[in-house]
């Protein structure tokens, strides 16, 4: 045998078996690394959002929508409800329960775009408009507070404050039309004046109404002035005036191009809470459309979250089991059957919707959790649990405070390590190639957007963007890689072996310094060699521009690329004769790296032998105190 060659990394973290076993480019272990396009990357850094907060948690993150599709992100800590305006957190609602969790969800109809938010507190609509302001929905008699989602124009509830924590609530489905919403005509805003300031009629009537669809028209210059809601909070007129309205509030500042005699405004409003999202009742004898109230209460187990399923169906994901929830079209019939005894998660984060299926952790058994995939049985339509990453074993980490969500063709895990108390774990899955990697970053919560990976802390009242850039702060990421313990083909496998030559190739950073150590026969690692950025065997003349985010080759969402070059490096170790050589490469300082190539170059096969260092003297008695002299 004359050479070693790897030249494909393919296969991630394998730590379920021996790491003799393992495929040639695995890694036994590994943190801070990425497999990606055939190579070992170091992972990206991430960056503050906004500015550092004191110590503690987030305790929710979401990003909402305005109806010309401009982002919000907002976030729940401590006591405080904010939004980012800019690159400042901003307070919509204070006085909240310190640490209580708090569910988002999007909802967009000719009303506008809304954020629902609820949690302990209350239960709360949101116009994107007008983010800094908000409508208290919660009702005693109509609905309640709780975790939410919503689907097909409805808003489910679970584990809620005035129920049992097996019990869903179901809204109305919202009509969108003349059922819910009131039309205000020719509403008088004044006259004799250019800019006219007030609040429209509508919210005098309840506190829990928001407009939409303005129309304000007068005459200026002896013509007919008309101004058109753009949907964003702001209105244009014919002639150039210009107008904004606050939909939660009723609050306006209407500016005409001159000044006008009567003018007057023609608008919509709704009450969530009447036929909305925000109403759970229903008639003695329910009909389509009403509100509803399921019970899961088998087990007694709690129900955790409630996710769509690639069948159309609800699957409510409970500590200890699942159940199966499938509405008729009509939304007369609610077929409501366990589905699993068998599987369950510790936290209702630690599950999500995704493309082939709903991914959850199953700690059914906390002794041996796996993710799993509820997705089609390949033989038929029936939707059946499957195990993903069997290679990989999940049990070395523990989900009390799990978070799972997707991020482009990944699965993101957030947990926390045996030794820690808090997550400081994050484990990135290819379900495609079936790779899982490790990386550390202190995350309890996810929020996704435009290729990018936002997270709340779980140490401080802080939120980060992740895989981004290429320090921690400005700090050099912590990161190793440790490879398969290897002993070459199996005909060699167990004879002493030598190697002349250590050869790795890949791309680095001019300011970045790794270092290449060895371990022969489980001896302990020492250091061989060092790949500097600055080194002659870097070639300068080939820069390759990489972007700032992990995700693709190209910039996004204006991060800064950077440049990193090739280098081929040849090392010469010492070494006495071995049966097997592990690997383990560290990078020291801040910038971009990776390998594409690790070649053990001559090797030379000895003797079949242990390794020098298990020698010694036969013990030939029974009780093993006597040894050949």
């Amino acid at each position: 045998m004359a050479d070693l060659i790897i030249n494909s990394f393919n296969k991630g973290v394998h730590n379920l078996i021996d790491s003799e076993l393992l495929p040639v480019s695995a890694a036994q272990d590994s943190k801070n690394f990425i497999t990606q396009d055939g190579k070992i990357k170091l992972a990206y850094g991430r960056v503050i959002v906004g500015a550092e907060g004191a110590i503690g948690t987030i305790q929710g993150l979401h990003w909402g929508y305005k109806i010309n599709g401009t982002k919000i992100l907002f976030r729940k800590t401590s006591t405080i409800l904010q939004y980012l305006a800019g690159t400042t957190w901003t307070n919509i609602i204070t006085g909240l329960t310190d640490g209580a969790e708090y569910s988002f969800a999007n909802y967009t109809s000719l009303a506008g775009a809304f954020v629902l938010v609820s949690g302990i507190d209350g239960f709360y609509k949101i116009n994107t408009a007008n983010p800094a302001s908000y409508v208290s929905l919660y009702d005693s008699v109509r609905n309640d507070k709780g975790k939410i989602m919503i689907d097909k124009g409805r808003l489910i509830m679970w584990d809620c404050a005035n129920a049992s924590k097996t019990t869903l609530k179901l809204s109305w489905v919202d009509r969108q039309n003349s059922d819910v919403y009131t039309t205000v005509t020719a509403e008088d805003i004044g006259t004799g004046a250019t800019t006219f300031t007030g609040t429209l009629a509508f919210k005098a009537g309840s506190a829990l109404r928001n407009c939409f669809g303005l129309v304000l028209s007068g005459t200026t210059g002896g013509t007919a002035e008309t101004f058109v809601d753009n949907k964003d909070g702001t209105l244009t007129s014919n002639k150039g005036g210009t107008g904004t309205i606050n939909y939660t509030t009723g609050v306006y500042s209407f500016t005409f191009s001159a000044v006008c005699t009567t003018a007057i405004c023609t608008y919509l409003y709704e009450n969530s809470t009447i036929k909305g999202l925000a109403d759970f009742t229903f008639s003695s004898t329910r009909v389509g459309s009403e509100g509803n109230r399921i019970t899961q209460d088998i087990g007694g187990d709690k129900i955790m979250n409630v996710l769509v399923g690639l069948d159309g169906k609800y699957y409510s994901l409970k500590e200890q089991s699942a159940y199966e929830l499938n509405i008729s079209a009509d939304d007369t019939t609610f077929t409501n059957l366990v589905y699993r005894r068998d599987i369950g998660i510790s936290n209702w984060r630690a599950s999500t919707s995704t493309s082939k299926g709903i991914v959850f952790m199953n700690s059914a058994n906390p002794d041996k959790p796996e993710l799993t995939i509820l997705q089609r049985n390949p033989l038929g339509d029936n939707i059946e649990p499957y195990i993903l990453f069997p290679h990989f074993k999940f049990a070395n980490y523990i989900y009390t405070d799990c978070c799972i969500d997707t991020w482009e063709r990944y699965i993101v895990i957030a947990c926390r390590d045996n030794s820690d108390q808090v997550n400081k774990t994050v484990l990135v899955c290819d379900p495609v190639t079936g790779i899982v990697d490790i990386t550390s970053y202190p995350v309890r919560i996810f929020a996704k957007d435009s290729g990018n990976l936002y997270v709340g802390s779980d140490i401080t009242q802080s939120v980060y963007k992740i895989f981004n850039g290429f320090d921690d702060e400005g700090y050099a990421l912590e990161n190793y890689w440790i490879g398969k313990g290897e002993q070459y083909t199996a005909s060699i496998a167990e004879r002493l072996k030598k190697f002349r030559r250590l050869r790795l190739k890949g791309l680095i950073d001019p300011d970045q310094v790794v270092e290449i150590y060895i371990s022969y026969d489980d001896a302990g690692f020492q250091l061989v060699g060092t790949i500097r950025g600055d080194g002659n065997y870097v070639d300068y003349s080939a820069p390759q521009v990489i972007g700032g985010n992990m995700i693709g080759e190209d910039q996004i969402g204006g991060d800064e690329a950077v440049t990193a070059y090739p280098y081929f490096l040849e090392i010469k170790p010492q070494m006495q004769k071995f049966r097997k050589r592990t690997l383990k490469i560290i990078a020291t300082e801040v910038g971009y790296f990776d390998v594409d190539t690790v070649i053990d170059w001559d090797i030379q096969v000895f003797e079949q032998r242990l390794p020098k260092r298990f020698r010694q003297k036969q013990d030939v008695s029974l009780n093993g105190k006597l040894t050949n002299q």
